[in-house]
């Protein structure tokens, strides 16, 4: 098994690049919107906060698999959020990445080996 195999079956994977992807999309949209669909005032504040939260929430994921609980919560909330501030959570694909995001990161748990190794107790 390579090092990235290892360490990708070690967090919630799925779960923080769908987060991560979430608050990208969002940011995205109102980084690059012109013309009218320009965002400015609140709706575009709200869309960089909520987005860099996901960006954080997903990272978080990734590198620290025990705050999963967490992450998933600011996950979901950022998503739920962002329907109502920035139009409809980025023309719902945010929203539904943040969605999906935060219940996979609630829903997995780590699987430990079973196997006993160099005198370790198999039942800790």
């Amino acid at each position: 098994m390579t090092g990235f195999t290892r360490w990708r079956r070690s967090c919630p994977f799925t779960a923080g690049v769908l987060t991560t992807l979430a608050g990208a999309e969002l940011i995205a949209v109102i980084a690059t919107s012109t013309g009218v669909l320009r965002f400015s005032g609140t709706g575009a504040t709200a869309g960089w906060v909520l987005g860099a939260l996901l960006v954080v929430a997903g990272l978080t994921l990734l590198c620290q698999p025990v705050l999963r609980h967490f992450a998933g919560a600011v996950a979901l909330v950022c998503g739920l959020l962002s329907l109502v501030q920035t139009n409809l959570g980025g023309f719902l694909l945010g929203f539904l990445l943040a969605a999906t995001g935060g219940v996979l990161a609630l829903a997995w748990v780590p699987v430990h080996d079973a196997s006993p190794r160099g005198g370790e107790p198999a039942n800790p």
